[in-house]
């Protein structure tokens, strides 16, 4: 959760005159990338249904795994991570059956490569459009981009404005160059080692701690080396492209640790891209055709417990007494203290929460506030649950066993107290939640409730009807981050959605009731 501390010395943004009521800009957008999307999932499917008739059992099953999206179901939304590399591959949308020698000889192969560039040709004209809009739409336009490179995994403007640079016939992010460049080779455990590192690895071997002077590498039984690790004093210390993360857990379990935060780091800029804005490197990419890869980045600071009493030692002088029963602690950088600070996490094994969500819920916070510009959320009148709204929406993240991510849906434990809530009649009227302020928002006898309905009221607002209010409500998202919403000016989260707080409040309780995304 954020801090309960004062942010102060914000700096008061212009008020924004509040529109007539009716729908975000977005919306025409969103409809015009699923019509692209139903398209061509029509001209697919008479393909297969072409192809089964022939008798191309192996056709047939490739054609229809692209029609299979994980996660589109039950209100469900999944993204795939980007990977870091992307190896050279001359025949892009050849094979349909993981055969690109064959390709005169598999039938269907014409159809498909033509519904397939035809729907990203269409989506690139999309995402252009909803880059120029004003304000623009970037969220959007990187939306368009993924499903883009998708369909032609070698379009390189599609390619150059994800953050990739051209490397060895095919295309990689800079972070990633830079490690190979060095001889260094990704670890499918371990991730970026020296390549004279694997040996070692693989037959259970971990560095041991250096030594003052020392020159070599000395090895150790991977039990040995994590124990020399287990504890703060002397972690294990990890650089991905975007986090530097401090751990004693063990190594392995560390880097996946790692892993999940790039992973998520890449669907939170694809979602929030129009909170952040400007700041965004797709946003500077959009502006500059000249720009290509991803400049310096500074990381963002992590870290990771072992165990709840050594997270509770190091923060009760931080954070108070209070630290303790807590799941995780991120408090935003004070104005002149720096752009960045440390998220604190600890391994919650059988906890209230899966770590997983933990992670994501305060990671959602550290990105938002160390990236979106200064911050003025004390500024507004009321309307603080959406900051925590927006965190235990993210613990709806699920990772997938294919390396998907899966988040929206109405899953986990805190969702499911927000059902219990809402049967036993405990949601508090919509016109009285938004109106809350920190320190309503936090009081000791409600917290756990309002942490609660803020998460179904953020999953709602994400989700519903195809995300149909999704674009309205991270506009309203960015203006409580700058702290433009006041009582008799700014802009309402019913102006934006186009309406009335009775009918989102009718909405959201059949949304809930409905159990739409419930596994």
């Amino acid at each position: 959760m954020l801090s309960t501390s004062l942010i102060l010395g914000l700096t008061l943004l212009a008020q924004v005159p509040p529109p007539a009521i009716g729908p975000a800009a977005g919306d025409d957008l969103t409809a015009c990338r699923e019509a692209i999307l139903k398209r061509e999932a029509k001209e697919l499917e008479a393909l297969a249904q072409r192809l089964e008739r022939r008798g191309g059992s192996d056709e047939v099953a490739a054609v229809r795994r692209l029609l299979t999206t994980a996660g589109a179901h039950r209100g469900v939304s999944s993204l795939a991570p980007l990977p870091q590399v992307v190896p050279g591959r001359g025949e892009g949308l050849a094979s349909i059956a993981g055969k690109p020698s064959e390709k005169t000889a598999l039938p269907g192969r014409q159809e498909l490569e033509e519904a397939r560039s035809r729907a990203a040709s269409e989506l690139y004209a999309l995402a252009k459009r909803a880059a120029a809009t004003n304000p623009p739409h970037i969220a959007q336009t990187a939306l368009c981009l993924r499903a883009i490179l998708e369909r032609t995994p070698d379009h390189p403007e599609a390619r150059r404005l994800t953050g990739y640079v051209p490397y060895n016939g095919g295309w990689a992010r800079p972070f990633a160059v830079r490690q190979l460049k060095a001889g260094n080779v990704d670890h499918p455990v371990f991730g970026w080692v020296p390549a004279d590192w694997v040996v070692h690895l693989d037959r259970g071997e971990l560095p041991a701690p250096a030594s003052r002077g020392q020159k070599q590498v000395r090895w150790l039984p991977a039990r040995q080396a994590d124990s020399l690790r287990a504890s703060w004093q002397n972690p294990w210390q990890i650089a991905t492209e975007h986090f530097e993360i401090q751990a004693d857990v063990p190594l392995g379990e560390a880097v996946e640790f790692a892993r999940r935060l790039e992973a998520f780091y890449d669907l939170f800029f694809t979602l929030m891209a129009d909170v952040v804005g400007e700041n965004l490197p797709l946003a500077r990419r959009l502006r500059s055709a000249a720009l290509s890869g991803e400049g310096s980045y500074r990381p963002h600071q992590v870290w990771y417990f072992a165990s709840d009493e050594e997270y509770v030692k190091h923060l009760t002088p931080l954070a108070g007494a209070g630290i303790s029963g807590s799941l995780g602690y991120y408090n935003p950088p004070r104005p002149g203290k720096g752009s960045r600070a440390v998220a604190y996490f600890f391994r919650d094994q059988g906890g209230q929460l899966p770590v997983t969500a933990t992670l994501y819920h305060e990671v959602s916070h550290q990105l938002l506030f160390e990236t979106a510009g200064p911050n003025a959320y004390t500024k507004n009148a009321g309307n603080y649950w959406v900051f925590e709204g927006l965190g235990t929406y993210f613990e709806t993240v699920t990772p997938r066993s294919d390396g998907t991510l899966e988040f929206g849906g109405l899953a986990g434990p805190r969702m499911a107290a927000a059902r219990q809530m809402l049967a036993a009649g405990k949601f508090v009227p919509l016109d009285q939640f938004l109106q809350l302020d920190q320190n309503a928002f936090n009081r000791d006898e409600r917290i756990r409730e309002n942490y609660q309905q803020a998460m179904a009221l953020a999953v709602f607002l994400m989700q519903w009807d195809g995300a149909v209010y999704r674009d309205a409500f991270l506009d309203y998202v960015r203006d409580a981050y700058r702290g433009r919403i006041k009582r008799s000016t700014g802009r309402s989260l019913e102006d934006r959605v186009g309406k009335p707080l009775p009918v989102l409040e009718g909405q959201l309780r059949a949304f809930l009731a409905a159990g739409e995304g419930v596994p």
